[in-house]
């Protein structure tokens, strides 16, 4: 079953179709390392200038954040949690959403401990293409985990997501991603080593 399928990469936004074959996006993202598209137009956040393909493959590792579309898995599997309010900055991405956790856990303590894709409910993403912001809201986000330069608890009264956050936040030290770059030919590849831009303020 192909569904619509929204990404973003450290330098880009990635639209297109994925053949979904787990019983959820965030199973499929989890077990597989490379992720496979078909139809697709990449959207550069520094000049916004778009470029298609018949096909792409990306790695999961490059992908800050997924839209998550299609099923959401069967009923009888899920259980029973608590939503905690998160705030992360990932590449060029500030993110806001509901971390969802057994009762009793630290949703802060056990993130790291977690799969790599992690799903937030009532998200909201913040970020910069060709110079403007663009915020998004969406039912479900997954986001990288390992790519968060930080994570904090938010607060009901939190700033707008374009914002810089008052409290310091928790820290994690990951490497820098990799970022998707645009070759010859209009089709791109990936090269290590170019840093990521954060969000302007409001």
């Amino acid at each position: 079953m192909f569904i619509d399928f929204t990404g973003f990469a450290g330098d880009c936004l990635i639209n297109g179709k994925l053949d979904l074959r787990a019983p959820r996006l965030t199973d499929q993202l989890n077990a597989d390392p490379l992720v496979h598209l078909v139809d697709v137009e990449l959207e550069d956040l520094e000049n916004a200038r778009r470029i298609s393909a018949p096909d792409f493959t990306i790695e999961r590792s490059q992908l800050c954040a997924v839209r998550v579309t299609g099923p959401r898995g069967s009923r009888a599997l899920r259980v029973e949690t608590t939503p905690h309010r998160l705030r992360a900055q990932i590449g060029p991405y500030t993110i806001l959403g509901r971390l969802h956790e057994p009762p009793g856990i630290d949703p802060l303590t056990t993130l790291e401990q977690r799969d790599l894709m992690v799903p937030l409910t009532d998200a909201t993403i913040a970020f910069v293409v060709g110079g403007v912001l663009d915020v998004r809201d969406w039912p479900t986000l997954v986001i990288n985990r390992e790519l968060a330069s930080w994570f904090r608890a938010a607060d009901h009264d939190d700033q707008p997501l374009a914002a810089a956050p008052e409290a310091e936040p928790a820290r994690v030290a990951v490497p820098g991603p990799k970022v998707l770059t645009l070759e010859a030919g209009d089709r791109p590849r990936r090269h290590p080593g170019t840093s990521a831009r954060g969000p302007k303020s409001r």
